[in-house]
């Protein structure tokens, strides 16, 4: 859809707001895939104050140019405090659609425009958008023999590291309400499940038992984390109650049975398994005994990723000697390749929180970087590049 940024009306204040904020506006935009971005410099009419106090805008003026719908905003500072109101117009019809006010701090003005853009995406679609949202994942810090957890927006920008224990910290995973990441550190000199509040940095311990351990996901009700745990040599799956530590074996069986990926209703866990050989991915029903394979058997699969809709199954596959990422429906059948190089390896896929995009580690040589791609497979964009040996990422759920 065809839609028009107009610059924001400044008042008291930074005046450079007024042309930062349709530029954040419309970087969200852009993302979506959904709307084409009307160029300022085709813009007839300029936005003023009255234009908030009941003068309606030159609709014809906006069709003229293409545009099907139309965004303005205002803004104001005074001291530490930021003001913007946003509204989106039907040009056509030269109506209202969506009106917001917000109020805020100016650190908080990114945040408050990707709110703004979600609710678009909303107004269209009936499907709140993922700005906002953001993905942890593991890298080195310099030239450190550790890995450290970071976290970075969806946008590419925010990139902070979350720890800086110069260990080994893996396998990042968000709870549901997107307030705690649950991981796997070496810091003590063994493994150790820690749930990490993402903003207090508060931490505590969940899972000590075993040896060899990785989180694999949570509950959609945040009660329990499951998570693969070795014991004299054999790795079954487990889940703890995140509060009290009760503890329960899901699956288990000879051999190795790892990365479990819970269904968004909690019915079902897909899970690795090499009970056949090799490396596989295997769907059971919590509380019913057997599992399906869902992964056709050759060469291996790890890594699942279950779809927010339950519909499909990321994972990690190996294909003509390099790793790609694929889907399947949860009983195994349409297939669909996702993401393949001819130069490296594609891995660890996580979906966004609307299932419309995944994110995956792309690997070659001494180079990698973190992918987004649409889960059809044809647009995508590096959203992490520049540290040394990033993976594993895990997508935040919506906001």
């Amino acid at each position: 859809m065809p839609i028009a940024v107009a610059d924001f009306v400044a008042g008291p204040g930074d005046p450079s707001l007024s042309r930062a904020i349709p530029t954040i506006l419309s970087a969200d935009l852009v993302l979506t895939d959904l709307f084409d971005l009307v160029p300022p410099t085709a813009h007839m009419e300029t936005v003023t104050a009255a234009h908030f106090s009941g003068m309606p805008l030159s609709f014809p003026g906006w069709k003229m140019i293409g545009a099907e719908a139309v965004v303005i905003g205002k803004v104001e500072t005074r001291g530490d405090r930021l003001s913007i109101e946003m509204r989106l117009y039907d040009a056509t019809q030269g109506t209202l659609l969506l009106g917001k006010r917000y109020t805020g701090t100016p650190g908080q003005l990114r945040s408050i425009v990707h709110r703004f853009a979600n609710e678009i995406v909303y107004t269209f679609t009936g499907v709140r958008g993922v700005f906002g949202t953001e993905i942890a994942f593991t890298a080195r810090s310099g030239k450190s023999r550790g890995k450290e957890l970071y976290i970075v927006g969806m946008d590419g920008q925010d990139l902070r590291k979350v720890t800086g224990n110069l260990s080994y910290n893996l396998f990042p995973r968000w709870s549901p309400d997107g307030q705690w990441l649950a991981y796997t550190s070496f810091r003590t000199g063994v493994p150790v499940v820690f749930l990490r509040n993402v903003l207090t940095g508060a931490e505590k311990e969940v899972i000590r038992f075993g040896g060899s351990k990785a989180p694999g996901g949570f509950s959609p009700d945040g009660v329990w984390l499951y998570a693969g745990v070795s014991q004299a040599g054999n790795s079954d799956i487990y889940r703890v109650r995140v509060v009290g530590g009760a503890l329960e074996r899901i699956v288990e069986g000879w051999g190795l049975e790892v990365s479990p990926s819970p269904s968004p209703d909690g019915r079902q866990i897909a899970f690795v398994s090499d009970r056949g050989g090799s490396p596989q991915i295997y769907v059971k029903t919590i509380g019913v005994a057997g599992e399906t394979r869902i992964s056709n058997g050759a060469g291996y699969a790890t890594s699942p990723s279950w779809s927010p809709a339950g519909d499909r199954i990321a994972y990690t596959a190996r294909s003509g000697g390099r790793f790609i990422v694929a889907t399947v429906a949860p009983d195994g059948s349409g297939y669909r390749e996702v993401a393949s190089v001819t130069d490296g390896d594609c891995e660890d896929p996580s979906f966004s929180p609307d299932g419309r995009s995944m994110v995956y580690t792309y690997r070659k040589r001494d180079y990698s970087a973190l992918i987004v791609i649409s889960t059809d497979g044809r647009r995508q964009r590096t959203l992490v590049s520049g540290l040394r040996d990033v993976g594993s990422p895990a997508w935040s759920p919506g906001r």
